[in-house]
């Protein structure tokens, strides 16, 4: 087991209320159970200098915004390359059993379940993902009454013709993980997970944005005659059809000068240059590699639409952030937050959509940046966090016995 633990009691906020009249803010201990921190491609796990980016360092951050402490837990195979520090502890723990239990898929974290057992004590809640996870079930045993299993999948997983999850479901879930609280992420997720435990939260927490990083442009005058892909560059993210849509616009008159941003890396970027080369479109199509989200968020406040074509993703964490600037979304039905897109009015989702739905979401622009706005403050990881919190202190049986902020 290795460990960057930072101290850093100096640095946290005792957040206030915006309501004078509130109650106290329970200051609380978190622990948060993240083993994989990236997704892998192929079962390659992606090396990378920094986790500050990833979802659970944002989610993290979100705590600690709202003045919580917070020790996150992940799987040693994605420490970062270079040392870094953060306002939170960060404990690695070495997969064993590689070959059975792959850490890109369901690692075995060696040494947790005795560190778990020593340190339960120290933490108010427990913040561990997905049912389907014996890190999840570790904190099942050791501290139930603690743990919140925050869920993603809405399906079993299809490895082995997905009969391990479904095992796991019935066996585990509906035994001892589903006694714990299940916050899911989508509603999707809900309805999935409620087939395996009756302690399922009817309230989502979505992927939480980076407030600091993803806020809307002070000046709607910036907003440039571009759209903006921040994805991977992978087969499954068919940012190919993205390309041959946005050909096909940019070869419309009056939509000839607009531009696509693509931030992201991967094994299709080669293949994508050349496409938008034969196409045409070489000096409209401008490919930024993988950028800190620093500056891939200036470039997404800026876009009339963020533009998603995936065959395959989850709760993708660029649809809030790009919400929470206040770009609206292009997307097809496969993300699971593409249902609340249509219901909130966030953007565009559409099957197939082509060069016509993108001069639908130029002409639509003021209106669906508007519902962005009005949204986006609920999808931060600030927003995310104290939901969660809320959740947690609204099903327990008393109130945790917690030092207070005023």
């Amino acid at each position: 087991m290795q460990s960057c633990a930072i101290k850093k009691s100096e640095l946290i906020l005792h957040a206030v209320s915006s309501n004078p009249h509130s109650h106290p803010i329970p200051i609380m201990n978190v622990l948060l159970i993240v083993p994989i921190l990236h997704t892998a491609e192929h079962g390659i796990i992606p090396r990378r200098e920094t986790i500050h980016d990833c979802i659970a360092a944002t989610f993290a951050r979100g705590f600690i915004a709202r003045g919580h402490t917070v020790t996150l837990v992940a799987a040693q195979e994605f420490k970062p390359t270079s040392s870094e520090t953060h306002a939170f502890d960060v404990v690695y723990f070495p997969s064993a059993l590689k070959a059975v239990f792959k850490p890109h898929l369901l690692p075995w974290l060696k040494g947790f379940k005795s560190w778990l057992k020593q340190n339960a004590h120290r933490f108010d809640m427990i913040v561990s993902s997905e049912a389907f996870s014996l890190a999840t079930l570790t904190a099942a045993r050791v501290a139930p009454e603690k743990v919140v299993v925050w869920q993603e999948m809405a399906f079993h997983q299809h490895k082995f013709f997905t009969l391990a999850s479904r095992l796991w479901h019935h066996i585990f879930v509906k035994r001892e993980i589903g006694k714990c609280l299940i916050v899911p992420r989508s509603e999707a997720a809900r309805l999935f997970i409620s087939q395996f435990s009756t302690n399922v939260s009817t309230s989502i927490v979505d992927h939480g944005a980076d407030c600091e990083v993803f806020k809307p442009i002070d000046d709607d005058d910036e907003v440039q005659d571009a759209f903006v892909v921040l994805s991977m560059l992978a087969p499954r993210k068919q940012i190919d059809k993205i390309v041959n849509a946005f050909a096909l616009l940019v070869k419309t008159d009056g939509y000839r000068h607009y531009r696509l941003h693509i931030i992201g890396d991967g094994p299709c970027a080669q293949e994508l240059a050349a496409q938008a080369k034969q196409l045409g479109v070489e000096n409209n199509v401008i490919f930024h590699g993988r950028l800190k989200h620093t500056s891939a968020a200036k470039i997404v406040a800026r876009a009339k639409a963020m533009l998603i074509a995936t065959s395959k993703d989850l709760n993708m964490v660029t649809i809030p952030e790009a919400i929470a600037a206040g770009t609206p979304i292009v997307t097809n039905s496969v993300p699971l937050s593409a249902a609340y897109i249509r219901e909130k009015q966030l953007g565009i989702m559409q099957d197939n959509w082509d060069e016509r739905t993108l001069i639908q979401a130029i002409n639509k622009y003021p209106h669906y940046h508007a519902c962005c706005l009005k949204h986006g403050t609920t999808l931060t990881n600030v927003a995310c966090a104290r939901k969660m919190v809320d959740i947690f202190l609204a099903r327990s049986r008393q109130r945790p016995n917690l030092q207070a902020s005023n």
